[in-house]
């Protein structure tokens, strides 16, 4: 762990956790699967993040997901979701990898909601 951080910060990881989610949906709409890939990951992420300050004071500095899910003791399907977006997220940041496209933002949107009830 690293990087300290106060309550309003939380608040403030979450809430761009949230504007990521709406940038993913956006673009999944708009027909850029990779893109909303890239936001749905970093939606996730923030998510995660922000319930680690929310909890523990600071974050760790990883893109890792699935870390960050296992760090915070979180449920089976938030961990399982967490790996799922990986692959994706990755395929999307690198043409030459190939791999799965997102099609729905149920992978980052049960994180984020399972953050968000946890910070309530």
């Amino acid at each position: 762990m690293s990087t300290a951080g106060s309550r309003q910060d939380a608040k403030e990881w979450f809430r761009k956790a949230r504007r990521y989610l709406r940038v993913a949906a956006d673009n999944i709409e708009s027909g850029y699967a990779d893109v909303a890939a890239f936001y749905s990951q970093q939606a996730a992420e923030f998510a995660l993040k922000a319930l680690q300050v929310h909890t523990l004071g600071r974050f760790q500095r990883t893109h890792d997901l699935t870390l960050l899910a296992k760090t915070l003791s979180s449920p089976p399907r938030i961990v399982a979701l967490a790996a799922a977006i990986s692959p994706v997220y990755v395929a999307a940041r690198y043409p030459d990898v190939g791999g799965s496209r997102i099609t729905r933002l149920d992978a980052a949107r049960r994180p984020v909601r399972w953050v968000r009830r946890q910070m309530a």
